[in-house]
């Protein structure tokens, strides 16, 4: 995924369940990405604990932390900011 909202065309991707991409990324957009309000859907491809591995829209994948919605099992939809999974997401969402 890329950021897209006024960084050059030559701006690094930003992985939204990557929190490490972040560093290249805050100082093209003036500001940290941690505190927006930047999130994404994902799918869990394979749950566990304290980490599941799920996939964004784009077919990225990563690992997350579910601390806060477990127990997950694999098909779930989560919201992800930051690495972590900070809500359930219905299956419209």
């Amino acid at each position: 995924m890329t950021i897209e909202n006024g960084a050059s065309a030559s701006a690094p991707a930003l992985s939204l369940i990557d929190p490490s991409s972040y560093d290249a990324v805050c100082s093209l957009v003036d500001g940290c990405l941690v505190c927006g309000d930047v999130a994404v859907p994902v799918t869990v491809v394979e749950a566990g604990e304290p980490d599941a591995l799920c996939e964004d829209p784009q077919g990225q994948r990563g690992m997350v932390g579910i601390e806060l919605v477990a127990p997950i099992e694999a098909g779930d939809r989560l919201l992800v900011h930051g690495g972590v999974a900070i809500s359930r997401l219905g299956e419209s969402a």
